[in-house]
């Protein structure tokens, strides 16, 4: 498994690599109301927003785990007390 994702990685590295070199041209963007940003090599600006795609997507999974954390502990809640419920049934009434 470990040489499979060596090969890989170094097969987008070269891909990278390759990408930076034929885009190396500078990009301006252009924003409503007249705004530019400074000019960038395009690839710069791919790496950039990969970057930032790579932090909001990070962000999104960090608070979808503390949401899933938070249901996860109010159903074991609601296991336990349901299991008391059951543990404080006469035993006749207790069914398998």
């Amino acid at each position: 498994m470990g040489l499979a994702r060596g090969i890989i990685f170094f097969i987008v590295l070269v891909l990278g690599i390759g990408f930076a070199i034929q885009n190396d041209g500078p990009v301006s963007l252009k924003y409503h109301f007249g705004m530019e940003t400074p000019p960038i090599p395009l690839f710069l600006w791919a790496l950039l927003f990969l970057l930032l795609g790579l932090v909001l997507s990070g962000l999104w999974a960090f608070f979808s785990r503390i949401g899933l954390h938070s249901r996860i502990r109010h159903l074991q809640r609601a296991i336990a007390e349901l299991e008391r419920e059951r543990d404080s049934l006469p035993e006749g009434g207790k069914k398998l």
